[in-house]
Formats: C-alpha cells, sequence, structure tokens
C-alpha cells in the first residue's frame, strides 16, 4: 500500500499538512505511540500515530521527527486532542527532514485509523505473496535451465522496481542492473564489511542504499556476497526502504542461488588444487605438469605464487582459502588455491603473463586492503612470490612467496601485503629469525628508553628515530623535531647512559634501526 492510498480514506477526514511530493511512498504498518523516541520499535515505512503527550517544548517535535526519520518512517500522522491543533513547530521540523505529517481530527481515534488501513494492508500482501512465489519458481526454473545471474538479476529488479547489484566483500561486481563505478563499488563494500549488523545504508550516486548479506561457503561476512538495492532514478528518500527490505529479500534467494552453485564448483576445483598444494610443498612426489593441468594451468606458463596467513578470528579454517580465492580472482581467471601442505598457510598459484605480473599483485594489494573493515581484531598477512616461468621453477617461487610472508607477518599491521620485489632489504632478514629471538633483540635495546620515556615523558624514543632517519645529522634532526642542538646533543647522551650504546659507531646505529622496525 502507498501513502496516497492510506490518506485518501474519506471517513476518516485526515488532512495532509506537509509531504505531498512523497506520496508515492510504500506503507508497512500502522504504529501508535507516544514514546518521544520510538526507534527501537521501527523498522521503516510505518505510518506512526501519537498524539504529542511527549512534546513539552518546539525542541521536543525536532528529537522526535528526527528519530522517525533515522528510522525510515513513512509518515507521521498527529493527534489534535492534547493541543487542539498541531504545532507549527512539529510542522517545521517535518518539512526539514522531508517527512510528510497529517492532521487527525479530534473526533477520529487512532483506532478507526488502524482498522481502516489494515485490512487493505492484509489482502495486499495475500496477493503479493502469491505473485512473489510464482516469480521464484520461474526464476528457479530459468537458473535450473541454465540462465544466469548476471541475465536474471537486471529483469527481475525491475520488476520488482529497484536498482541493484550483488559484490563481494572486495568490491569485485557479480552482478548487477548497472555497472557501479569502483569507487562507490568500495563504499558499498567497506559498509557491508563495517556495519554492526545487517542491513547497512550507504549513499551511492545521491541515493540511500540499503546492503544486506547472501551468506556462503563457510557461513561468514567475510566470505558472503552483498546485495545492494536503491530505488530507480535518483529518488533522495530514505522512506523507500520499507520497500527496498521486501525486494531485497525476494532477490536475496535468487542470488544464493548462484552463490550455492558457484560455491560447488568452487568445492572440487579446490580438491585438484589441494593435490597440487601437496606436491608444491614435497609431501607427494608426483609430475607437477600433471597436476597443473589438471588445474585448467598451463604446464609451461609463467606463475606467481601467494602465501597468506589468516590470525585472530575463531572461524573455519576454509574461511582463509575463500578469502584467497577472492583476492586472486581479478588477478587471472587461472588460478588454484589449496590450505594442504602447508600449516597455517594458504597457498595460490596464479598463471600470468610476465608483463601481467606487476597489475596482478597490485590487485591483490587492493583486494587484502578491502577486506581490513571486517577483520576485527584478525589480521591478514599475504606474501607474493616474483614471476615462476614453467614448473621448474615453482618450487623456488613456494619458498619465495613463504619468506615475503613472513616479512608480512612481522610488520604487525591488520593487512599487510609484501612482494618480491621488497625482499632484498633487512626486512627479509628480520623475518627469517625467529619471533623469540626478534622479541629479546628488541627489549634488550629499547626497554630502557621505553621505560625512562613512561616516567619522565622525555620521547627518547622518537628523538632515537628521528635522529637515524636523519642519517645522523645534528642540525637537522634539531630542525625536525624542532629542538636547540645543544638539547637534541643532551637526548642522544642520556640515550647512549641508558643503553650503553655509542650512536657514532655505525654498528650501534644498525641495532637500533633493526629494533625499531621490529613491531611493539
Amino acid at each position: 500500500m502507498l501513502l496516497r492510498e492510506a490518506l485518501h480514506r474519506p471517513r476518516l477526514r485526515l488532512t495532509l499538512l506537509t509531504g505531498a511530493e512523497a506520496l508515492e511512498r510504500p506503507v508497512s504498518r500502522v504504529y501508535v505511540t507516544d514514546l518521544p523516541d520510538p526507534r527501537r520499535y521501527l523498522s521503516g515505512g510505518e505510518i506512526v500515530l501519537t498524539g504529542l503527550v511527549w512534546r513539552r517544548d518546539a525542541s521536543d517535535s525536532e528529537t522526535f521527527v528526527a528519530a522517525c526519520a533515522e528510522a525510515s518512517v513513512t509518515a507521521i500522522g498527529a493527534g489534535d486532542a492534547v493541543f487542539g491543533s498541531v504545532p507549527d513547530d512539529l510542522v517545521d521540523a517535518c518539512r526539514r527532514h522531508r517527512m510528510p505529517l497529517f492532521e487527525v481530527p479530534i473526533e477520529v481515534s487512532f483506532r478507526d485509523i488502524v482498522d481502516e488501513v489494515n485490512p487493505s494492508l492484509w489482502a495486499q500482501r495475500a496477493t503479493g505473496l502469491a505473485t512473489v512465489l510464482g516469480r521464484h519458481r520461474g526464476l528457479v526454473a530459468a537458473m535450473a535451465a541454465g540462465a544466469r545471474l548476471v541475465d536474471l538479476l537486471p529483469a527481475a529488479a525491475a520488476e520488482l522496481g529497484v536498482d541493484c547489484w550483488v559484490l563481494t566483500p572486495t568490491g569485485r561486481q557479480v552482478a548487477g542492473t548497472t555497472a557501479l563505478a569502483a569507487t562507490d563499488r568500495a563504499t558499498l563494500a567497506h559498509a557491508f564489511l563495517g556495519a554492526g549488523r545487517l542491513p547497512a545504508h550507504a549513499t551511492v550516486e545521491g541515493r540511500r542504499v540499503v546492503v544486506s548479506g547472501v551468506p556462503g561457503r563457510p557461513e561468514h561476512r567475510l566470505a558472503s556476497w552483498l546485495l545492494a538495492c536503491a530505488a530507480p532514478g535518483r529518488d533522495p528518500f530514505p522512506s523507500q526502504e520499507g520497500g527496498l527490505a521486501d525486494a531485497a529479500a525476494e532477490l536475496t534467494s535468487l542470488v544464493a542461488l548462484e552463490r550455492s552453485q558457484v560455491d560447488e564448483a568452487l568445492r572440487i576445483e579446490r580438491r585438484l588444487a589441494d593435490q597440487l598444494g601437496a606436491a608444491l610443498t614435497g609431501t607427494e612426489q608426483v609430475d607437477l605438469r600433471g597436476r597443473l593441468l589438471s588445474c585448467g594451468l598451463p604446464p609451461d606458463g609463467t606463475f606467481l605464487v601467494l602465501a597468506a596467513n589468516l590470525t585472530g578470528l575463531r572461524t573455519p579454517p576454509e574461511l582463509a582459502v575463500t578469502i584467497c580465492a577472492e583476492l586472486v580472482e581479478p588477478a587471472t581467471e587461472r588460478v588454484a588455491v589449496t590450505d594442504a601442505g602447508l600449516p597455517d598457510t594458504i597457498l595460490a598459484v596464479l598463471a600470468v603473463t610476465p608483463a601481467q605480473a606487476p597489475y596482478a599483485v597490485e590487485a591483490i594489494r587492493t583486494g587484502v586492503a578491502a577486506y581490513a573493515p571486517g577483520l576485527g581484531g584478525g589480521r591478514l598477512a599475504v606474501g607474493v612470490s616474483g614471476p615462476a616461468a614453467g614448473p621448474g621453477a615453482l618450487g623456488g617461487a613456494v619458498e619465495e612467496a613463504r619468506h615475503a610472508l613472513r616479512t608480512a607477518v612481522a610488520r604487525g599491521e591488520r593487512t599487510s601485503v609484501v612482494g618480491a620485489d621488497e625482499l632484498a632489504s633487512h626486512l627479509l632478514l628480520l623475518a627469517g629469525v625467529p619471533a623469540d629471538t626478534r622479541r629479546a633483540f628488541q627489549r634488550r635495546l629499547l626497554a630502557p628508553l621505553l621505560a625512562y620515556d613512561r616516567t619522565h615523558n622525555a620521547n627518547l624514543l622518537r628523538t632515537l628515530d628521528s635522529f637515524l632517519a636523519c642519517g645522523g645529522s645534528w642540525t637537522r634532526c634539531a630542525a625536525l623535531l624542532h629542538l636547540h642542538v645543544n638539547t637534541l646533543r643532551y637526548r642522544i647522551g642520556r640515550i647512549e647512559q641508558l643503553t650503553g650504546r655509542d650512536l657514532s659507531r655505525f654498528e650501534d646505529r644498525v641495532d637500533f634501526f633493526l629494533a625499531l622496525r621490529l613491531p611493539r
């Protein structure tokens, strides 16, 4: 039912005060309240009837209307019993929030409105349910006959009167009524992963978009697809969200069918990939060419190897495999992803041309960064090898990717990607040192400075870092820290006294530099 239909009841004598331009908004139900903030009881699309008992002064109207607007209410109906008419401040607040407001005469009870509107709502819902079931049967039959989501979704969305898009958590578009720009896809993915609960909301192309999830295998938000729905055109009114939620619920079943087919295909591919992983890590002695061919990879091609590690999340092991499969999807169509062979490490073998390799690494970096809002306390570290020509070079590429992964883990960041081009530095040395040894080395050098800074707020650690970054130049470091050179000399002297080191010695400078680069 639309708001126009609900208000057009001659027996009720309702008078529209604001919002004549929004009469096409859908109505989900009629809700009566005198709470000053009824948001917790609203789900969107309601006609909210209120006797204004909550109003003490003009500011209360702004509070009430703002709460209703945030909850995507379709309209507010105000009774005349308390004040004799609708206060001007309530009318002004509704205009500011573009909220339709109508006046309920004193002789008309809220029960009269409920009894008048509800039967029509029930009748329309019954008719709509039959339509939904018929449409759903048709879509299921079409998919069983071989139709794909990319073909069916635009037609289904048009019939429901919405625009919609299906994206992965990294923002890769699976299907949609239009092609979304990269920035809009990133906005929707960030809203999906970062939301405390779903459905979430985002603004794309000036429109309010409802974002919900379509679970996959395993059932985790990081492995789910997102479904984003918006009113067609550029309608800015958020009260369309009641209808959008219904459309999203219906479209979710269609998207879930496609997702289940994709998951089943990946499950079969991963069985073959596991055999390749076992061969690459030496747990099976077999012909690599045959394993590559079984995974659809060219046996004499050029490859990149990705090694990944997902920690800090209580998740099923296959989640990390699903995430890695998504990371490499934009980089190449020919890939094998497995968790077989190495403990707590996912391997992916990508077939690329030498010219594609740098772009593939950048695509992986972009995907890893996109996952950050959904990791919470978890960490995602990735190492990528350089190009490997032919199956004979794959063993070395695996080792190179593992070295890069250890470097990424050592950084201690929520997300980190290290490529082969970064391995010719001190980071590779640090990654190869056991974690306990690294921590002991860092503690021995920096613990006295950390303790002194905590007690005296002296910023000795920052001073040391800046001094090394300036190559030991007193004047440049003093200017950088906005200190007098004599003050800087005093601080460096204190550092040497506390640590027993001499910063004029190259060896001691190197030790401090490495200790500062380790995660604390």
